[in-house]
């Protein structure tokens, strides 16, 4: 299409019929900015108007403070932009409320992942590839290096560490996103073990999100009595996005839980997990096998290898510079 235009940013920088669409990042003159899910790095430069987001997003987003006049869709909903312009939205199965946007265009798509997670977690459903023209494709985890053991495998794992702390009367603590990370390590804890979970106030605030939009999660804030009694009695676990000196003469042990644990070390914790919220690299591929396009651009990440990596394959692909994320779990 004559006048398509593609550039990155600290995000994605798309210009078409005569418009200005940016996505996770900061608005240009009159552009229409698009929020694929509420993590802060994809937000930090979030309009108080003219922001079209999942209605989960925004729900997210006005309980950690951000308020805005914005547009919400529903998954499948429509947005008609200008001339000819259809967008709409799908789950990227990243965190609650993140999405896929499909744009269309006199018989062209383009599809933006957004964060992307392709494998069905506990708590939600994996992205569904979408068939396109022109796929722009987030690289966070774009190296053949990063190849995540079998899920299920990392519950086990995560099971059994909680039960050998709290063996040795100790409280296995995680230190993970307040959004996503700790919904998953809470899920856990209610499906497999019969002990309570306490979570730090942020983890509580959007957990409640969770439960809002049918998530079924059992917790305890700290900020109430119970909580603080569960973690003097001990035998419980306890889901933060901070690390913080627990109010319990236990001793207490700390995990994270990141993709990026498959290669890096966390020598101050006492135990990592390979647990992402993103596709390894060979879920990024079938992503791309599966959704055909014609033309694909890596963004975030290893966006440069993986773009040589999917040549190497016989795609067409290409990647976006100065796209970057400040967080990457």
């Amino acid at each position: 299409m004559g006048g398509l235009r593609i550039t990155g940013g600290s995000g994605l920088v798309l210009e078409i019929k005569d418009l200005r669409l940016v996505f996770d990042t900061k608005p240009i003159g009159s552009s229409i900015q698009f929020i694929s899910h509420a993590h802060l790095d994809h937000v930090y430069s979030l309009s108080l108007k003219n922001a079209v987001m999942s209605e989960e997003t925004a729900s997210i987003l006005n309980t950690i403070g951000r308020r805005g006049e914005w547009t919400t869709l529903k998954y499948g909903g429509k947005l008609r932009v200008g001339d000819g312009l259809e967008i709409s939205m799908k789950s990227s199965g990243h965190v609650l409320g993140s999405s896929q946007y499909v744009i269309d265009a006199d018989g062209l798509r383009i599809v933006y992942t957004g964060d992307l997670n392709i494998y069905d977690t506990i708590v939600h459903r994996g992205a569904k590839p979408i068939e396109s023209d022109i796929l722009i494709i987030e690289s966070t985890y774009g190296l053949p290096y990063y190849r995540f053991p079998n899920r299920e495998k990392i519950y086990a794992d995560i099971v059994k560490w909680i039960l050998k702390t709290i063996s040795s009367d100790e409280i296995p603590a995680f230190k993970v996103y307040s959004l996503g990370k700790s919904q998953e390590i809470i899920r856990i804890v209610n499906t497999y073990l019969d002990i309570p979970v306490v979570v730090s106030n942020p983890v509580a605030r959007i957990s409640e999100k969770y439960r809002e939009y049918g998530i079924s999660l059992d917790y305890i804030p700290i900020s109430k009595v119970e909580g603080i009694e569960t973690l003097k009695q001990g035998e419980c676990v306890y889901v933060s996005s901070f690390r913080e000196e627990l109010p319990t003469s236990r001793r207490t042990r700390w995990a994270v839980a990141t993709g990026w644990a498959l290669r890096y070390r966390y020598p101050n914790y006492n135990a990592s997990f390979p647990l992402s919220g993103h596709s390894d690299y060979d879920g990024l591929i079938r992503y791309i096998l599966e959704s055909k396009p014609k033309q694909v651009y890596t963004i975030y990440g290893y966006a440069r290898e993986f773009s040589r990596s999917l040549r190497s394959r016989g795609i067409n692909a290409n990647f976006i510079s100065e796209a970057y994320q400040t967080t990457l779990y």
